[in-house]
């Protein structure tokens, strides 16, 4: 039986089951070779609107995130299990479901708590911050506790696993452990351009702040990097944007808020980046 890509809510409106319409467009496997996100994105619209040409395009727009997002994920969490390398990048959901600041140990995470704790008290300044789409980590201090099994086939059990994999990292990782972020986008307007450079230059002061709590001297630097289907010349000068702590002092040297941004529209530019983004993490 063939799995509705589209259902209706309580009022008969048709409603895109996200998940569903993923596997089916790449029927449950992976695809081999090379994998063109953009057009692979646009065959998932077409099947869902070819079930039920109901479905809006504001509707379809809420979704192409997620699928976009799986594609990434999936790609580098298998490159990482069959290059044998240390660069792990997994999806973190949004903050209202989950703190990132609790991947950290107690002795590091505490002291994020007590900043927004004082800020709010003292000050009546919120910190308010959102969560990265994903988190990078250095997996050396794992020992293999993760299995390196590359994900062939898709169902909804791979997809939780790909979501919540994150969770194994819960209040294990050390200050240097987590080594960057990145944020990626189906498509950057300029609001969008700069929720990425805001979160990429409060991302760093954050660490800062952490470097000078924990007295560490010269830390390894956290990266930020930004992605995109399409990228033109516009987002790229946006988003090589300073960031703002490291212009408020001449002790410090001035950094972009964002450290490399990548087109992502396929599985070859895909590792591409992450070919970048090792040279930059591990240099």
């Amino acid at each position: 039986m063939i799995p509705r890509l589209v259902k209706q809510d309580r009022n008969g409106k048709p409603v895109v089951d996200t998940k569903a319409a993923f596997i089916a467009a790449i029927d449950g496997k992976i695809p081999t070779g090379e994998w063109d996100y953009d057009t692979h994105l646009n065959y998932i619209q077409k099947l869902v609107q070819t079930e039920d040409p109901r479905v809006t395009a504001g509707a379809i727009s809420n979704c192409r995130g997620a699928w976009f997002e799986w594609m990434v994920a999936i790609d580098i969490y298998n490159h990482w299990c069959t290059e044998k390398h240390h660069l792990l990048m997994l999806p973190l959901p949004n903050i209202m479901r989950f703190d990132c600041a609790t991947l950290y140990q107690d002795n590091v995470s505490k002291y994020i708590f007590d900043l927004r704790k004082k800020l709010k008290a003292s000050l009546d300044i919120e910190l308010i911050t959102s969560n990265p789409d994903f988190v990078i980590f250095d997996t050396n201090f794992l020992n293999e506790q993760v299995e390196r099994k590359p994900i062939t086939n898709v169902d909804e059990d791979v997809i939780e696993f790909i979501d919540n994999l994150f969770r194994r990292f819960v209040g294990i990782c050390s200050f240097t452990d987590i080594i960057g972020y990145m944020a990626t986008k189906t498509s950057l307007r300029p609001d969008r351009r700069l929720q990425i450079v805001h979160e990429g230059s409060l991302t760093k002061a954050m660490y800062v702040h952490l470097q000078t709590r924990l007295w560490i001297d010269k830390p390894r630097t956290i990266k930020y990097f930004g992605a995109s289907l399409k990228l033109n010349d516009k987002d790229r000068r946006a988003l090589k944007t300073v960031a703002t702590h490291s212009i408020t002092t001449v002790l410090s040297e001035p950094e972009r808020a964002v450290d490399e941004c990548f087109e992502l529209s396929s599985r070859c530019e895909l590792i591409k980046a992450i070919g970048v983004m090792k040279g930059l993490l591990f240099q």
